[in-house]
């Protein structure tokens, strides 16, 4: 059908077109994200205006989940937090101005409250890390939850699978949250339909094949949590999959960070899970349990302390983004960040410049090996500036790196899901753990000198030898830089 010589389609797609571009303007969206957007619905005719409404719309706008865990902590914990504000601010001088600043601003930005007591033992590769778990899983009595980006039923999932199975059988509450687009493609029907057949509750989040959810397909939950039997848990970087042991079959290894922690963070984990599983329908039971401060310290006399914080695309505060900023603009002496892709917002690229310029030693650690290749071109835009003020910057060669670390001086150090780039910290829901213990920093920092043992160092005489091609397909495929 035409109207005045033009297709029906076509007059439909300008109106959509003119009225997205509108309500981009007026969402004062960063001026790249903006321009990469309009951009995109004229650039590409049709397929734009689709793109735009399946991963641009600002629905962020509007509380997308119902429950949000730093909410929940604020009202169930609001006790709790208010003493151990109390407690930073009279332990300020032996806590140190870091710390403190630290301490105090997630605590203000994502309620995340500070736990001691905990045994915490740290995971660089795979293979342990899965020991370790699947024995903790087959010892469980009370409960296991489970949640997971990429949830890989290959022979590391089909066991993990077993053991749920086995456990549901026997009696153990047993709930596997994963995410609706990350393990689309990895879950199997026959995995979930072995679950389906036994006592196990599997939920997805934000399922893309739900028609009430499938707008919010561009917003997936990044985390990593096993609670078992409520006092056992991990955390950290790494899904479920063989990769994770051996490399799979693209790479000769896979470098990962993670955590198991037994005490009162576990408390902490366990809730968060929870309030992600009742966003994914189901039940959020015994919030008097779950979110209450009986297994709490509001004593903060020691440095030990951990946090764990919570940031997503809703959330009030760009909380995790605000932490790596804050951290690395306290640094006195060094800093050290381990991502496996860099696009950094503006004020961490600025930060990172502004902190090698005033002689502090700046080291930035990424894989050598993209298992995406659009991130790892854009990484190398921001490169030339941080080259300049001096920035180390170090290429891992070994296997693939997707370890999320960050270190300041001679500690705190975070880490956890979220990456150095836009999409942790504006679409994705993550989760990091915050450590205040020294001993604790030494292991992250002997690690990272193990694997500059296994990188390419890259100074500005390489990048600049970089062709004019290859600089320039960087420069393109960073205007859709928000968008990754």
């Amino acid at each position: 059908m035409l109207i005045g010589g033009f297709s029906i389609f076509y007059i439909l797609y300008i109106i959509l077109a003119v009225s997205f571009s509108i309500q981009i303007l007026l969402d004062n969206k960063t001026p790249q994200s903006s321009v990469a957007w309009i951009l995109a619905i004229f650039l590409i005719p049709y397929l734009g205006v689709l793109l735009y409404v399946l991963l641009g719309i600002n629905w962020r706008r509007k509380k997308m989940v119902r429950q949000r865990p730093e909410h929940l902590f604020g009202e169930h914990l609001r006790e709790v937090l208010d003493l151990q504000s109390d407690s930073i601010s009279e332990e300020k001088d032996l806590l140190g101005s870091d710390m403190h600043k630290i301490m105090t601003l997630t605590m203000k930005s994502a309620n995340a409250i500070i736990t001691n007591g905990n045994t915490i033992r740290l995971y660089h590769q795979g293979a342990a890390l899965f020991d370790d778990l699947i024995s903790d899983l087959e010892d469980a009595e009370v409960s296991i939850h489970l949640e997971y980006f990429i949830f890989r039923d290959d022979e590391v999932g089909r066991r993990i699978l077993s053991i749920l199975r086995k456990k549901a059988a026997d009696g153990v509450e047993v709930r596997l949250l994963v995410d609706g687009a990350g393990s689309k493609l990895t879950f199997s029907h026959k995995g979930r339909r072995s679950l389906k057949r036994s006592r196990v509750e599997q939920r997805n989040f934000l399922d893309p094949g739900n028609i009430v959810s499938a707008r919010l397909m561009n917003y997936r939950t990044h985390r990593k949590i096993v609670v078992i039997d409520n006092v056992i848990a991990y955390t950290g970087g790494m899904n479920i999959g063989k990769e994770y042991i051996d490399g799979g079959r693209r790479f000769d290894s896979w470098r990962d960070t993670h955590m198991r922690v037994q005490g009162p963070s576990s408390f902490i984990l366990q809730s968060i899970f929870l309030a992600d599983w009742s966003n994914s329908g189901g039940t959020l039971p015994a919030l008097e349990k779950f979110f209450s401060g009986a297994h709490l310290d509001t004593d903060l006399s020691t440095t030990s302390g951990v946090q764990l914080i919570t940031s997503g695309p809703d959330s009030d505060w760009n909380a995790i983004l605000q932490l790596y900023f804050t951290m690395i603009t306290n640094a006195n002496e060094r800093v050290i960040i381990q991502s496996p892709y860099f696009v950094p917002d503006e004020s961490i690229a600025v930060a990172l410049e502004n902190a090698a310029l005033s002689g502090i030693e700046v080291n930035l650690m990424i894989t050598g090996h993209p298992d995406k290749r659009i991130p790892f071109w854009v990484a190398f835009t921001f490169f030339e500036p941080l080259l300049k003020a001096g920035v180390h910057i170090y290429l891992y060669t070994a296997g693939f790196f997707h370890s999320k670390v960050v270190i300041i001086d001679d500690g705190p150090v975070t880490m956890g899901s979220c990456n150095m780039d836009q999409r942790s910290f504006f679409l994705d829901y993550e989760l990091n753990a915050i450590m205040y213990d020294k001993s604790i920093t030494q292991e992250f920092i002997r690690q990272f000198e193990i694997d500059c043992q296994n990188s390419q160092l890259l100074d500005l005489d390489t990048y600049m030898k970089l062709s004019e091609v290859k600089k320039f397909r960087n420069s393109v495929f960073r205007l859709i830089a928000p968008l990754l």
